[in-house]
């Protein structure tokens, strides 16, 4: 039997093997932590994951927009509420991962007239601030609200706008906020306050608004060119849906287009780090302290090769959003993959969920993209 790119990345069942994955290798990771089996409790996700889609395909899916809309907004703030409650509760250094003082000591820093990037977290000396500066800045009215976990609250409400905003659907955006909802790995995110699976939803938003407003390299090079520029300058890893998402129309524009477009993002993004490149002049600290160490610290050229030639690979293979939904769902989890067993490979008798060197974290980048994936193509069945 002859199967085409789209019939095999859009598949369903691969969609949802990658979520189930994804949230198994969180499950795994830390319920043995609580002495919870792992597996057991793999088996009754997965259960309960199938249930809950019959159920929604059967019976809530046929309700009307109107009660959607309830259903739609109640589970939101119900959960808007339980976010507060447990940031509340939560003693924020009693949590062994730093994503939350990676941003919370940058700035304290910053006002305290300290180079910033040389700040180590709660969890170690060896540990610094890594995103960059445009994320820095984003996250500095939830540092000015004394808590960098009100991000996660604001990037919900605002997906969930978004969402709904593309579908036009509450039908549709209910689902991809369920799908989101019964994730251990978006619950792992609000219970360590953690900021990557935020960056995600951001870069899929704007891709969303691209899509629905028919924006493209070509008729608005000026605006895609500030947005890469800006988004470059959040992290590393958000650049890889952006690299999927305009390559192809990148090879459609004029030479002249081709070069300006590459060199006026980067312009962009070196400007946010200007500040910090300048910070001391005459020890010139950004260059033996900054933020490119921790993100790239832990590569190798020769995966970085591979994924490479596999990401222009896919890039040029998807034909629709749906494609490129469900394309880069699977290139961000190879990529993330590929990035962390190498990781392993570094250290002898490591062990892929019991050790720290491995970081699980990361994969929830290519959730939103998975997500989005199964909602579209669940709804076109019912259809």
């Amino acid at each position: 039997m002859k199967y085409s790119w789209s019939k095999i990345t859009t598949n369903s069942y691969l969609q949802l093997l990658l979520f189930i994955s994804i949230n198994g290798i969180f499950i795994f990771k830390y319920l043995p932590r609580y002495d919870i089996n792992p597996y057991i409790s793999l088996v009754l996700y997965i259960l309960f994951l199938f249930v809950g889609l019959n159920i929604y395909n059967k019976y809530i899916s046929s309700f009307s927009e109107k009660t959607l809309k309830y259903i739609y907004l109640s589970i939101i703030s119900l959960t808007v509420v339980f976010i507060a409650v447990s940031l509340i509760l939560i003693d924020p250094y009693t949590i062994r991962v730093d994503r939350w003082s990676a941003l919370s000591f940058f700035w304290d820093s910053v006002f305290d007239g300290i180079y910033p990037y040389g700040t180590h977290t709660h969890v170690s000396e060896t540990n610094f601030a890594s995103p960059f500066p445009i994320w820095h800045l984003i996250n500095l009215p939830f540092y000015l609200l004394k808590d960098v976990g009100i991000s996660i609250i604001f990037f919900l409400i605002l997906f969930s706008f978004a969402i709904y905003k593309y579908f036009e659907s509450y039908q549709k955006a209910l689902l991809v906020i369920i799908l989101l909802l019964i994730s251990p790995a978006y619950w792992w995110e609000i219970l360590v306050r953690s900021d990557g699976l935020s960056n995600a939803l951001l870069v899929m938003m704007v891709i969303l608004w691209y899509t629905k407003n028919n924006k493209n390299l070509t008729n608005n090079l000026t605006i895609s060119i500030l947005i890469c520029g800006l988004i470059a300058a959040t992290r590393f890893t958000a650049l890889l849906p952006l690299a999927l998402f305009f390559f192809q129309p990148y090879l459609k524009l004029p030479i002249k287009q081709k070069i300006i477009f590459p060199l006026s993002a980067l312009l962009i993004a070196t400007l946010a780090f200007l500040p910090f490149i300048f910070w001391n002049t005459e020890t010139w600290v950004f260059f033996s302290r900054n933020p490119f160490m921790s993100q790239t610290g832990n590569g190798d050229w020769r995966a970085l090769l591979i994924m490479f030639a596999i990401g222009v690979f896919m890039a040029l293979k998807w034909k629709n959003i749906e494609e490129f939904f469900a394309t880069t769902g699977i290139f961000i989890s190879l990529f993330i993959l590929l990035n962390q067993l190498v990781r392993l490979s570094k250290f002898e008798e490591a062990n892929f969920f019991s050790d720290a060197v491995v970081d699980v974290s990361y994969f929830t980048l290519a959730m939103p993209y998975i997500i989005i994936s199964i909602a579209i193509k669940i709804s076109s069945k019912k259809s």
